[in-house]
C-alpha cells in the first residue's frame, strides 16, 4: 500500500522528486527532503533546509514592507522631533528676549507722583534725592523730614508710625552696607477710611493703607500694604539724634555696652516715643525715652 510522502516541516503532501531524483522540495515551506529518509521513516534522517524561489520572493516582499514601515515611522519621528525642537527654540528665544524687558521694568524707579496709585504688594525703587548727609552718614532722626516728603507724596495725611534701624554703631553711625537696612513706616487715616468705605460696598478694595520705606546701601525702596487696624493717634515722631540717645542710655545700669545695636522707635500711650535696642546676639535692653535719652525706669 502506497504511503503519501509528508513534509516533516509543515506536514503538507510532497510532490515529485527534483531533477537529481534524490530529494524532494516542499512547495509550501521550501524544505528539501532526502528520499532515503522518507523511505525509512523509522530512521532519523537529515533534513536539508533550502528556501525555494517562491519563498525568497515572499521574504523579500515582507522585508521590503518592514523596511518601508521603519523608514516611514523613523522619518515621521525625525520630522516631529525637528518641528518640536524648532518650536522649543522659538519659545526659548522669546523667553530670553522677554527676560531683559521684565528686568528693566523691575529696575525702573518710581517717581514720587506715582506713589499714590501703587497697588502691587512688592518692593519698588523710588526716584528720590539722597537724604541729608548722604547714605554714607545716614541718620534716621536727622533724615525724618526727608522721609516725610516721600510718605506724604503717597498720602497727604501720612504719619510716621515706626522707625527701624538695622545696624547702628555705639557712636550713632548707621551702617547701610550688606544686609543692614533702616526704614520708616507710614499710615494714612484718609486712605484707611476709603478702604473701609470701598470694602463695605462689597467690592474688593485696592486702596493701600500703609507704606513702608526702606533704605539700604544707596537704594530707597517702598512697598504698600493693607494694615487695616485703626490708625494710631500719636504726636509727630520726635527724638534726639541716635548718637545722643546711645551715649546717654549706655550710662544707665542694665543697658549693655555693645559695639553695634539694632533698634526701633515707636510711640507709647503715656510715654511718647521710645527706642527699643538689642544686640546682634539677641540681648535686649531697657527702652529709652526718645526726647531725653533716659533708659527705663525713668
Amino acid at each position: 500500500m502506497a504511503t503519501a510522502r509528508r513534509c516533516s516541516g509543515c506536514g503538507a503532501s510532497l510532490g515529485e522528486p527534483t531533477d537529481d531524483d534524490l530529494t524532494v522540495v516542499c512547495r509550501f515551506c521550501g524544505l528539501r527532503h532526502d528520499l532515503n529518509d522518507l523511505a525509512d521513516a523509522g530512521r532519523a534522517g537529515t533534513v536539508v533546509v533550502e528556501f525555494g524561489p517562491r519563498l525568497r520572493r515572499t521574504n523579500l516582499a515582507v522585508l521590503a514592507m518592514v523596511l518601508g514601515v521603519v523608514v516611514t515611522v523613523g522619518g515621521f519621528g525625525l520630522f516631529t522631533a525637528y518641528r518640536t525642537s524648532e518650536r522649543v527654540g522659538t519659545v526659548l528665544q522669546q523667553a530670553a528676549s522677554a527676560v531683559p524687558q521684565r528686568a528693566t521694568e523691575t529696575r525702573r524707579s518710581v517717581p514720587l507722583d506715582e506713589l499714590p496709585s501703587l497697588t502691587e504688594f512688592g518692593w519698588k525703587s523710588v526716584d528720590v534725592a539722597p537724604p541729608p548727609g548722604g547714605y554714607g552718614a545716614f541718620e534716621p532722626v536727622t533724615a525724618l523730614p526727608w522721609a516725610l516728603t516721600i510718605g506724604r507724596a503717597w498720602a497727604a495725611d501720612a504719619v510716621v508710625t515706626r522707625i527701624d534701624v538695622g545696624r547702628v554703631s555705639a557712636t550713632g553711625v548707621v551702617d547701610l552696607s550688606g544686609e543692614a537696612t533702616s526704614g520708616y513706616r507710614f499710615a494714612s487715616a484718609a486712605r484707611h477710611l476709603r478702604w473701609r468705605q470701598e470694602t463695605d460696598t462689597g467690592a474688593k478694595s485696592a486702596t493701600a493703607t500703609a507704606l513702608m520705606l526702606q533704605v539700604r546701601g544707596s537704594a530707597v525702596n517702598v512697598i504698600v500694604q493693607n494694615d487695616n487696624r485703626d490708625v494710631p493717634t500719636a504726636p509727630p515722631a520726635a527724638s534726639l539724634p541716635l548718637a545722643e540717645i546711645l551715649s546717654r542710655a549706655r550710662t544707665k545700669r542694665g543697658f549693655g555696652d555693645r559695639p553695634f545695636y539694632a533698634g526701633y522707635l515707636i510711640p507709647l500711650p503715656r510715654e511718647g516715643w521710645v527706642w527699643y535696642f538689642s544686640a546682634p546676639s539677641g540681648d535686649s535692653f531697657p527702652r529709652v525715652r526718645a526726647r531725653d535719652g533716659r533708659a527705663y525706669p525713668y
